[in-house]
């Protein structure tokens, strides 16, 4: 790491700036007097006690055993107190910030307060979503139809999904027909842990963020670009409703198959992709197959049922728990 670099990262976790000079400097020189920091880097004899007095306290160095000088001790127990310290600041940032505009909120004219609603457009959409996604703390729901704003791989789902945050989707089926959006987003985030759902339409394109807020998009090129925000109130109230009566209503789309299952991982995604309302064609694709590779594997998995058309192999299927 450049010396630069190393400074500006020690002033973020919350040493000053001549404290971080004076760690920097204990590094290089392992030990010297309060004298000797003072003149190596031009500071006065009182902010070089000052910075010493912090650098102890936070666990960062150390007084020479001999009594002489200040020496740089390893520093993984320091730096946590350090890390653990800026998180409180910065809860204790956001708690302010949110209760002065809550404060302001209530104090406006009723021109001000009586609507729930954010609307965002053009270039700042795209960052105005990720500034919220990024704020997360218990859970996503959302009702995911397209035209799409983002690209198909979702990587920051997928992040969120390792830290504990669980998702809950409800995919129109026109999404899985879209070229990749299956192969490329749908399945890396269920297998990471995304409970996922598909109806046969969907009436928005909606995100609920814990049970704070939610955000509809509408996708367009430049200015035409727009998101909703609504925040709590009966609106919010409305469209998580919206979200649990398409939830509650949904097919389950589990592509990953537990240990229990008495049918082949192949066969299961292939019945699973088929309940889901795809077409032929697409889940053949998804699944790397021939249409005739496709149909033959269907003809097996009906005679292993002893069923004649496609209903009663769903059914079977639901009833043994291969669908679940």
């Amino acid at each position: 790491m450049e010396q630069e670099d190393l400074h500006h990262q020690l002033v973020l976790l919350g040493l000053r700036a001549d404290t971080a000079r004076v760690y920097e400097h204990l590094f290089r020189v392992r030990r010297a007097t309060e004298a000797e920091l003072a003149a190596a880097l031009d500071l006065r004899g009182d902010g070089v006690r000052a910075a010493v007095k912090e650098l102890i306290t936070w666990g960062l160095a150390a007084r020479h055993d001999t009594g002489r000088g200040v020496r740089a001790v390893i520093p993984e127990a320091g730096l946590d107190a350090l890390v653990r310290r800026r998180q409180v600041e910065l809860e204790q940032a956001r708690i302010a910030v949110s209760q002065s505009f809550e404060e302001h909120r209530r104090s406006a004219r009723p021109v001000d307060v009586d609507s729930p609603v954010e609307v965002v457009t053009g270039a700042a959409v795209k960052l105005r979503i990720r500034q919220l996604a990024a704020g997360v703390r218990h859970g996503i729901r959302r009702l995911d139809r397209p035209p799409h704003l983002f690209g198909a791989a979702n990587r920051a789902e997928i992040e969120h999904l390792g830290r504990g945050v669980s998702y809950r989707v409800v995919y129109s089926r026109d999404c899985l027909e879209l070229p990749g959006y299956l192969e490329d987003n749908v399945i890396p985030c269920v297998e990471a842990g995304e409970q996922a759902r598909v109806a046969p339409e969907l009436p928005v394109n909606m995100t609920v963020l814990d049970a704070d807020l939610a955000w509809l998009t509408r996708p367009g090129d430049g200015p035409d670009a727009r998101l909703v925000i609504v925040y709590a109130g009966g609106l919010l109230e409305a469209l998580i409703g919206l979200f649990d009566l398409a939830w509650a209503t949904a097919v389950p789309l589990h592509l990953t198959g537990g240990p229990a299952a008495a049918i082949k991982p192949a066969d299961r995604r292939l019945l699973v992709l088929l309940n889901s309302g795809i077409s032929d064609t697409r889940a053949a694709e998804t699944l790397g197959l021939s249409r005739r590779t496709f149909y033959r594997r269907l003809e097996q998995l009906m005679a292993q049922t002893a069923t004649t058309n496609r209903f009663q192999l769903a059914a079977v299927a639901a009833g043994r728990g291969w669908l679940s």
